[in-house]
């Protein structure tokens, strides 16, 4: 088998059921969103806001278990199993810290964390209840994600897949009666959205768990094994997991920069924005799977000093992202309209809706192309350091100034904001492309740890 016969298998392997993971779980929110967006503007922008408030840990966590991934993959090229364990073991333990910190502060003053992104009163008197109903979700979220990365760096991605198909044709379901009080259910509008999705999330996560023990997968270690973890491979991973962790706080600041922008802007702009967010998901979740599967198959070539041929992977990643994602935004710039007519929202926000998902549609070569860069490709080789200081760059000397001028002092349409702020972007690909041309990112991080 050549090269390329053996990349492109490895790639339907790895790619698709991460790919087919993020689209359902897309669908879950585009599901919510949808039979939500049944109540009126209100109840749409106060999930919107408390999806933000989730977003902060779920950003938190997602660099955690980049972290698990990147050594998960190497381990796993060296063939050293028992450090694929540990390094499972190291992200429960940060991720449990955090994870359960953070949902007590949520569920004790929910209104509290919700003021901080909007002053509308209605948003935040129905945003209450919601997002403290979903704050009891975060510790199985967690868990969920952790071993989620341990099984997609094994090449065990098909397990997490199926977890997911089963969960969100249960938050449908759930959704449907719970939200609406069909078959004698009780009637809970958006306090029943929020029920179904706090249940989904539990049910995930016992099955991914119970799948990888019942059918001893990585990760089905005993106690032992799985938190007697050696200092050097501690002090390593938490060297290359730290800027990970800034880095996604970073993001997520900026994006809650931008969330209180297009709130501050107006409800009618907040609504606009927040219909597209599940939209914006399904694509990103649509191409995501291409950034694991370069995360895990560059990795595990970097992990068997196989460098060249590691190369070789991330040039075929980037070229392979940039065509599909071309074609998946003429697609959706083309349905943006048919879209936005499934929301009972005022003629104005579909209006608006409609020119934020045509901007989304033109960037989003460019936003896949990144994901794959600095997601996948560049933090496989434990570049994480580079990917901080060019995330953090772009977002906050470009993107969060040029909104808040656009938005405060020149009084510009939602739209025109969303564009100018996507111009960060490119400036996120100049960077990373040239520094993947540059072979500096390529490390092995696991070539001096004993098992």
């Amino acid at each position: 088998m050549s090269n390329k016969e053996h990349f492109y298998k490895n790639v339907y392997k790895i790619a698709i059921p991460v790919t087919l993971q993020s689209l359902l779980m897309a669908l879950l929110n585009l599901t919510d969103q949808l039979m939500v967006g049944q109540l009126g503007d209100v109840a749409i922008a106060s999930v919107g806001m408390s999806t933000k408030i989730y977003g902060i840990i779920a950003v938190v966590l997602a660099g955690l278990s980049t972290g698990v991934s990147i050594y998960t993959a190497q381990f796993w090229g060296k063939k050293d199993t028992k450090s694929v364990s540990q390094v499972l073991g190291l992200g429960l333990i940060v991720g449990f810290a955090f994870s359960f910190l953070f949902s007590a502060a949520v569920f004790l003053d929910s209104p509290l964390f919700l003021s901080m992104f909007t002053t509308d009163v209605n948003v935040t008197e129905n945003g209450y209840i919601f997002l403290k109903i979903m704050s009891i979700g975060f510790v199985p979220v967690m868990l969920t994600m952790m071993y989620s990365a341990i099984l997609r760096s094994t090449g065990y991605a098909k397990w997490p897949m199926y977890a997911s198909l089963i969960t969100v044709v249960l938050n449908i379901v759930l959704n449907y009666l719970l939200i609406f009080g069909h078959f004698g259910a009780p009637e809970f509008g958006l306090k029943g959205a929020a029920i179904a999705t706090l249940i989904s999330r539990f049910f995930e996560c016992l099955l991914i768990i119970g799948a990888v023990y019942r059918y001893r997968l990585p990760g089905a270690v005993g106690l032992k094994n799985l938190f007697i973890i050696p200092k050097p491979l501690i002090h390593k991973f938490f060297r290359t997991v730290f800027p990970l962790l800034l880095n996604e706080l970073i993001w997520v600041l900026g994006e809650t920069a931008y969330a209180v922008i297009y709130s501050r802007m107006g409800t009618m702009e907040m609504t606009a924005m927040t219909i597209t967010f599940p939209l914006q998901g399904l694509c990103i979740g649509l191409l995501s799977g291409l950034a694991s599967a370069a995360g895990v198959m560059v990795g595990n070539r970097l992990g068997a000093n196989e460098t060249d041929l590691a190369l070789d992977h991330a040039k075929r990643f980037i070229r392979l992202g940039i065509v599909i994602s071309l074609i998946v935004g003429g697609v959706i710039a083309a349905g943006s309209k048919l879209y936005v007519s499934a929301f009972n929202i005022s003629e104005d926000a579909k209006q608006m809706g409609i020119y934020v998902i045509i901007v989304f549609a033109g960037f989003l070569w460019v936003k896949v192309s990144n994901m794959i860069m600095a997601g996948g490709i560049l933090n496989s080789g434990g570049d994480s350091k580079y990917v901080f200081a060019m995330e953090s760059t772009a977002t906050w000397i470009i993107g969060v100034p040029s909104g808040l001028l656009l938005s405060y002092v020149w009084k510009q349409p939602v739209y025109l904001v969303y564009l100018v702020l996507s111009l960060e972007e490119v400036v996120r690909f100049g960077l990373g492309f040239s520094r993947i041309y540059s072979r500096k990112w390529m490390k092995n991080l696991v070539e001096d740890l004993t098992v």
